[in-house]
């Protein structure tokens, strides 16, 4: 594990600069944002594993309600650093493996991928009918309608999330120009491919379902198409509903199997998937994995999706190569932070080392 290659400076990287110490209207924002996920959590987890883990559920729920009033009453107690989102995270995530809550999403992340997968040649289909800038508007749109089906983020917590409304989310997300909006400098990029600019492309991914399989998917697989190879970097161990990498390569079949572009793709080696050792639905890029450095090394593109690996940690982080944020704003204080609103779109294209 170490720093991600294709960082700047490593040596001045920060994944987050938001200390909640420091803002307390932020730190109650956040505490009440993870009770309620928490309590979500913890519904699955009975759902998942039944009556075996009642008494573990309650223990986790005991020991997560002991912690967040600990914050509360005295924020400079936590022990874990800084205290910040990446800190809670953390903090969670320990609680739920410690009472052996290991994946309490598993059967839902199942559930959609299946039904996304129902959807997906609907999607290829309506690319087919698009050409030039519009086809690539529509596949950034569609990232955004991906990350609408969230289970981290209070805002998405009841959203229907079966993809049966997809198109109609993509249809929705809010027109241009969006809160950040570089995509006419994208465009330039991408309007003549094939070829395409980048030989090769790293793409953080985040949640399971509909965001993977309709949001991100169909984007890598134009990308791929037009010549860039794709290295999908997803979690080593479960959070919240994100994907992993074993999830990916998993679905590999069932995907090949749905789209024979997907299939010969994979065949010839434009797709590659690794872990980026992680375990959080953030992403910390000073401690990732070397399978991902290794695949990475001769990378000219990074792609991070979703609120916490593109907004929330390393909005500002400054790579080697170009880079490109895709989000939408799940979390009030997340959009207060960026001066946008609940659901504002944003699409932050960096060149090389700015």
């Amino acid at each position: 594990m170490g720093h991600f290659c294709l960082l700047s400076d490593p040596g001045s990287y920060v994944p987050l600069d938001w200390d909640l110490a420091s803002d307390p209207t932020g730190l109650g924002e956040w505490l009440d944002v993870f009770e309620k996920v928490f309590a979500e959590i913890l519904q699955h987890a009975k759902a998942s594993y039944g009556r075996k883990a009642e008494k573990s559920i309650a223990a986790a729920a005991e020991q997560f309600r002991r912690q967040i009033e600990s914050i509360r009453s005295d924020p400079a107690s936590f022990g874990d650093g800084q205290l910040n989102v990446i800190a809670l995270d953390r903090m969670r995530d320990r609680i739920l493996r410690d009472n052996h809550i290991g994946d309490p999403f598993g059967p839902v992340k199942e559930r959609e991928n299946a039904l996304a997968l129902e959807m997906y040649p609907e999607m290829v289909r309506e690319l087919h009918a698009m050409d030039g800038v519009d086809r690539w508007q529509h596949l950034v749109q569609c990232v955004f309608a991906g990350n609408v089906f969230d289970m981290g983020a209070t805002s998405t917590l009841h959203t229907g999330r079966d993809g049966s409304d997809f198109l109609t989310a993509v249809e929705e997300s809010k027109p241009r120009p969006w809160l950040v909006d570089d995509f006419d400098a994208l465009a330039e990029k991408l309007v003549a491919a094939p070829p395409a600019p980048w030989a090769k492309a790293v793409v953080f991914v985040d949640n399971a379902g509909t965001d993977f399989i309709l949001g991100v998917l169909p984007l890598v697989r134009e990308l791929a198409l037009c010549g860039t190879q794709i290295v999908l970097a997803a979690n080593e161990k479960p959070s919240l509903n994100d994907i992993t990498a074993f999830e990916i390569t998993q679905l590999g079949r069932r995907l090949a199997a749905a789209d024979d572009d997907l299939g010969a793709l994979a065949q010839a080696g434009m797709l590659e998937v690794v872990s980026t050792g992680t375990d959080l639905p953030m992403i910390d890029l000073s401690d990732v994995s070397d399978e991902l450095n290794d695949a990475a090394a001769d990378a000219d593109l990074v792609i991070l999706e979703g609120m916490g690996r593109a907004v929330e940690t390393n909005f500002d982080a400054k790579f080697k190569v170009d880079a490109l944020r895709l989000a939408l704003l799940k979390n009030e204080a997340v959009a207060r932070r960026l001066g946008g609103k609940l659901f504002d779109c944003v699409c932050k294209f960096t060149s090389a080392g700015s």
